[in-house]
């Protein structure tokens, strides 16, 4: 041991039984245990401690030999009985070999001569409180392991239970890394017309049918074959060349390692033709729908800005109206202009709002007549279409009035250019204006601008 801060760290959360009769020597003791350990309980002879210790736990036992009542050697004995892992430490005036040979039968770890050397003391308690930890640490270990194994034990019936589950109501198979048929439940038996004997060892293609796209199967490989979980519809044919739709899910399953590959588990579920085409129009619908209302979003954000681009175009006008009276006409026309696109907005607008209260309408219709009449499928294609060109048209209409502001952003500036110049020919009737005329204040205007 290099100092005592480290039986310190080691005995900071374990409890002593201290066992003397002499009181003056067990104050000096229990104030020396009691740097170290985390509580030190205290016992006037054996028979005191024996009943403490039917109380409590306790790490370690400190005991004399020689007592009243009931001496150490023989609560010893007592306390071996109930736990004979038990770590005690004999601290004593006697050393007579009897006294050694019954401590080293019932196994104490420590025998200490009084008057205590406190070095020898300190190499003992480091010795028993590293022992101790690694006992406890052994045990936690032990009881965390139990606790795993128990987990393990109840998720392993759990997914058994799901398995089965699963086994009863789809079709269930299994392949190992080449694609050989491993396993097959008896849905996929019924299903293929195939016995479980002529399945296994068969390759999975047995059931592939002609019309299915290569790329499918090859965009299926390459996602289980890099461990991710593949999810689509396929046309399979059974052993009588007749076809039949799953919804199937293939899941890569691994090693222990979680790493390498094992085999592969195909999880499918009958449907019909109609079926796999309703939910493949159903996903193009919603699909187009969030599109159509992200580019929706978009407009109306921009619609926003020109909005907000207007005001500020109009308040400039007022302005350079009151500052200059000779430029009042063409700041009229320009207010008029602005007037102009802002009814044109206005009805685009509103336009744009019209065609999303038929979008939406249109859908809650297309949705409800796909329910009652497959046949009218086609027709509401068409219709998503339509709207779909109408939104293009009014995306265009937005573009050209974007392009129109831009145009007459420029004609301002030219305005501006233009007052400007006249600012400059007035200058030379400064002399006989106010030293702050309003032609100054327009100056100092332009120059912020």
């Amino acid at each position: 041991m290099n100092d005592l801060k480290e039986l310190k760290n080691l005995a900071e959360n374990l409890t002593v039984l201290y066992v003397e009769d002499d009181t003056d020597i067990a104050n000096t003791m229990i104030s020396y245990l009691s740097k170290f350990f985390k509580e030190v309980v205290y016992a006037v002879n054996g028979e005191d401690g024996l009943n403490l210790y039917k109380q409590s736990n306790f790490d370690l036992v400190i005991t004399d030999i020689k007592m009243p009542k009931l001496d150490g050697l023989e609560m010893i004995s007592e306390i071996k009985i109930m736990k004979n892992e038990q770590s005690v430490i004999i601290v004593s005036a006697y050393s007579e070999i009897d006294n050694f040979l019954t401590s080293i039968k019932l196994g104490v770890d420590g025998y200490i001569i009084k008057p205590v050397n406190y070095a020898d003391m300190n190499n003992i308690l480091y010795k028993i409180s590293k022992k101790v930890s690694i006992e406890k640490d052994i045990a936690k270990y032990r009881l965390n392991q139990k606790e795993l194994i128990s987990q393990v034990k109840n998720k392993n019936h759990e997914l058994e239970q799901y398995i089965d589950a699963i086994g009863k109501v789809a079709i269930v198979s299994k392949t190992d890394l080449n694609g050989n048929i491993t396993y097959v439940n008896k849905f996929f038996c019924e299903a293929s017309g195939y016995s479980k004997s002529e399945l296994i060892g068969r390759n999975h293609n047995i059931v592939r049918h002609p019309d299915v796209s290569k790329a499918i199967f090859k965009n299926l490989w390459e996602t289980i074959q890099n461990g991710k979980v593949w999810e689509g519809n396929i046309k399979n044919k059974n052993k009588s060349e007749e076809a039949y739709y799953l919804h199937v899910t293939v899941i890569p399953l691994f090693e222990s390692d979680k790493k390498t590959l094992n085999e592969y588990m195909s999880i499918g579920f009958i449907t019909t033709k109609e079926e796999m085409e309703k939910r493949e129009f159903k996903k193009s619908v919603i699909t187009n729908y969030q599109e159509f209302k992200k580019e929706n979003f978009n407009a109306n954000r921009r619609i926003k800005e020109l909005e907000n681009e207007l005001t500020s175009l109009k308040n400039n006008s007022a302005f350079l109206t009151d500052s200059s009276q000779g430029n009042k006409q063409k700041l009229q026309q320009l207010q008029s202009q602005v007037f102009f696109y802002e009814k044109e907005i206005s009805k685009m607008k509103m336009k744009h709002e019209k065609i999303i209260e038929m979008f939406n309408s249109n859908t809650r219709n297309l949705t409800q007549l796909n329910n009652k009449y497959m046949q009218k499928i086609e027709q509401m294609k068409k219709e998503v279409e339509h709207y779909q060109k109408e939104y293009e048209v009014s995306k265009k209409e937005v573009l050209r009035v974007e392009n129109e502001l831009q145009h007459q952003r420029k004609v301002i500036a030219d305005l501006k250019d233009t007052i400007k110049n006249i600012v400059e020919e007035e200058e030379e009737l400064k002399e006989e204006l106010n030293p702050k005329s309003k032609l100054d204040v327009f100056k100092d205007f332009l120059k912020k601008d």
